[in-house]
């Protein structure tokens, strides 16, 4: 379990120092500007992802107020993972200018709506 939070946070912050290293080092307009976008696209999805995971599971263990175990971290990545595809759908949007109000509601909807999906599944 550990080691698991300590991946997460290793995540978080590699991928922070590559997209801060992207915007405040590199051009995005100079040469092998599609890698560039793609490699701060990944890093936002990643630092997303793994900065939600992070708060989603301590999170949900302070208003528990006891240890969670490791299906309880599960359900953080996965909820981290919708996080970070919003973070990541929000930056393509903007890259290409069609950010919206609208739009940025009808994206948390739609993931809103896919957890729900998820949680009110039966398994077994």
């Amino acid at each position: 379990m550990l080691r698991s939070l300590l991946l997460t946070l290793a995540i978080f912050l590699l991928s922070t120092g590559i997209a801060s290293t992207i915007l405040l080092q590199i051009d995005p307009s100079g040469e092998g500007k599609l890698l560039i976008y793609v490699a701060l696209l990944c890093s936002v999805f990643f630092g997303v992802g793994a900065l939600f995971t992070l708060i989603f599971f301590f999170g949900s263990e302070l208003f528990s107020h006891q240890k969670l175990g490791t299906r309880h971290f599960l359900v953080a990545i996965r909820r981290g993972v919708l996080a970070g595809s919003f973070g990541l759908i929000l930056a393509i949007l903007q890259l290409f200018r069609l950010v919206g109000f609208f739009e940025v509601l009808l994206l948390a909807t739609f993931l809103v709506l896919i957890e729900y999906v998820i949680l009110s599944a039966k398994i077994g």
